[in-house]
């Protein structure tokens, strides 16, 4: 009876590894990879999720067989052995080589997405503050106030690069607010400053291959480049187009718990189909904003008569 118990742990354990195989098909996933960088992220994903499957099957392979093999026999002591020399430095050079390999791997991916010496020239610059428990957009009325072109020298480069932060801390009356929304369009690079005003937070864009904790007190830069769009601008009625399929609605998300209220603080991507469509929303968001401020305005003349 007591090999029962090995045979029944290897079903659990086959079934959850056959859920896992399915799972790619079945569409319980990666997001779908939107992101000029995303292959890399990919990559190191899958080299990562190989090395644990390997030895994850390996373990509980000898794990099952154990349970089998050496079962509680009537009459039968068990064996103690300790130490073995040549086991221990195995099972410690394997897993340091692997992690050594993983080190290097990675490299060159995380060179591009987070060395600010790699980040290539902005085609639009936003500022986004993470609070309990919204994302706060805020974009220059002018698209390339930020810019500056790939063959610009190292002074032009950083005095745009000291405008846009000094940008994203005090902004310009002329901003546009617009929150829990990211609006792009199709081939930008996206620049993003990013900070908290309260705690820890962690702003999340799966389909775009990046995540980047917000610290309190730090402005963090950090940059993306869709290479598929999921909306239009329609002037006709003033709202951006939805997609056909869901997946494409693309999520911000926040991945560290910062309260009661961490689940809704979500928002969305939307990647325009060309500048031209990105311009027009902007616009007709700055015109909506000037309405709102100017009726805020009027309800507290009436109010203070």
């Amino acid at each position: 009876m007591q090999k029962w118990w090995s045979v029944f742990f290897a079903v659990v354990l086959a079934a959850t590894f056959l859920i896992w195989v399915v799972a790619p098909f079945a569409g319980w996933w990666l997001p779908a990879n939107v992101s000029s960088y995303g292959p890399d992220v990919d990559f190191l994903f899958y080299v990562i999720l190989g090395f644990t499957a390997f030895f994850f099957l390996l373990t509980e392979v000898l794990l099952c067989y154990a349970m089998w093999r050496f079962a509680w026999r009537e009459g039968h002591r068990s064996t103690y052995t300790h130490g073995n020399h040549r086991l221990e430095m195995f099972w410690t050079a394997v897993p340091a080589a692997i992690l050594l390999f993983i080190a290097f791997a990675q490299i060159k991916a995380w060179e591009k997405i987070k060395y600010q010496s790699r980040t290539p020239p902005p085609d639009l610059t936003l500022s986004v503050v993470a609070r309990q428990w919204e994302w706060r957009m805020r974009y220059p009325s002018d698209t390339g106030a930020f810019t500056y072109p790939a063959e610009a020298g190292d002074e032009e480069k950083g005095q745009k690069e000291r405008e846009a932060r000094w940008w994203s801390e005090a902004g310009y009356a002329s901003d546009v607010h617009v929150p829990n929304e990211i609006h792009c369009w199709v081939g930008a690079n996206v620049k993003v400053y990013l900070r908290t005003i309260d705690v820890l937070h962690s702003l999340t864009l799966p389909n775009m291959r990046i995540k980047q904790d917000a610290l309190p007190g730090r402005t963090i830069p950090m940059w993306f480049q869709p290479t598929a769009s999921n909306t239009e601008f329609d002037p006709a009625t003033g709202r951006c187009s939805e997609p056909d399929d869901k997946r494409d609605a693309w999520e911000i998300a926040c991945q560290e718990l910062c309260g009661s209220r961490h689940y809704a603080m979500r928002g969305r991507v939307y990647v325009h189909k060309s500048r031209k469509s990105y311009e027009a929303w902007l616009a007709h968001a700055k015109a909506q904003q000037r309405m709102r401020d100017a009726g805020e305005k009027v309800t507290a003349a009436a109010g203070g008569e």
